[in-house]
């Protein structure tokens, strides 16, 4: 295997989280996720944003742009992998750099610059799709390796 290939197993993985986040999940479901690249240490989506998620000022929430970003953070990190292991998040440091109004898409792209030991290190942002804006910056760190009952149970 090349190393800017994705592990066949890890792809796998890969592919049935996202049916599962696509069709099961009510949250992403609504976000209407659009694949745009997968690939080794990268993942970059399309993602709706809905009226559901508005703050008190009638801009997306914060908080959804954070789950978003984390979600395919964590899909980054994932593709790094030469094997499974389970991840969580450490930390996720986040700007916002503009309000974002719903209605529209977002592009989120993430890249896994780093594994050492048992972290993997992300760095990504959001960017409204229509005007190329950037939304949001953020870095992150994930556990690898993490054995919560819950993910195990679905292995």
């Amino acid at each position: 295997m090349r190393s800017d290939e994705i592990n066949p197993a890890i792809g796998k993985m890969l592919s049935g989280a996202r049916d599962w986040l696509l069709h099961e999940h009510s949250l992403f479901y609504s976000l209407d996720l659009k694949p745009i690249l997968i690939g080794r240490n990268k993942a970059t989506f399309s993602v709706h944003l809905p009226q559901d998620f508005l703050d008190a000022n009638g801009y997306v929430h914060g908080g959804l742009l954070t789950i978003i970003m984390d979600s395919i953070f964590g899909l980054a990190a994932f593709t790094a992998l030469d094997e499974f292991n389970p991840i969580a998040t450490i930390n996720l440091r986040t700007d916002y750099l503009t309000n974002t109004k719903a209605g529209g898409r977002v592009i989120c792209a993430a890249e896994c610059i780093k594994l050492r030991g048992d972290v993997a290190y992300v760095v990504g942002d959001l960017r409204a799709e229509q005007t190329d804006e950037q939304v949001a910056t953020a870095t992150g760190a994930f556990m690898i390796g993490t054995r919560s009952s819950n993910v195990a149970s679905r292995l």
